[in-house]
């Protein structure tokens, strides 16, 4: 289910600044999903930054960071994301996952390997939702 609340963050870009947009929408009672679509670089970060502090004074538990329509990143994608993964963990956050196109040129091979690295990544919107539904879930333990 999908609450309509959302909040949208623009930088408009220019030749330099390449444009983004980012999106926080509610997709449980406890699923936040902030959707990147544009370039994330050091221009244009602020606008990520401040969604994703955003999405931490929100009381939902899960954090689902959905990079499927980034057209470029730079340094400033993964350095965004671990601030992000550090606040969430202070707030006693829940689970955070990334969505990531692993075929995708957009994001650069070094950036897509710190993301890995450090985030519970999908390929999928949906993967990743599946994933923060069943994060509280225990794990059966074998006989």
């Amino acid at each position: 289910m999908l609450d309509t609340d959302c909040s949208w963050q623009t930088s408009l870009g220019s030749l330099e600044t390449p444009a983004i947009t980012v999106t926080l929408s509610r997709h449980r009672h406890d699923t936040t999903v902030c959707t990147v679509v544009g370039a994330v670089d050091w221009k244009t970060r602020a606008p990520l930054r401040n969604a994703l502090v955003e999405a931490g004074h929100d009381e939902n538990v899960h954090l689902v960071i959905d990079l499927s329509a980034v057209t470029s990143m730079d340094s400033a994608g993964p350095y965004t994301l671990l601030e992000a993964r550090f606040k969430h963990g202070l707030s006693g956050g829940g689970h955070l996952a990334v969505v990531a196109d692993p075929t995708s040129c957009a994001i650069p091979e070094l950036q897509g390997v710190a993301i890995r690295a450090a985030f519970d990544v999908h390929p999928t919107l949906a993967d990743a939702l599946h994933a923060c539904a069943h994060a509280d879930t225990p794990t059966p333990v074998a006989p």
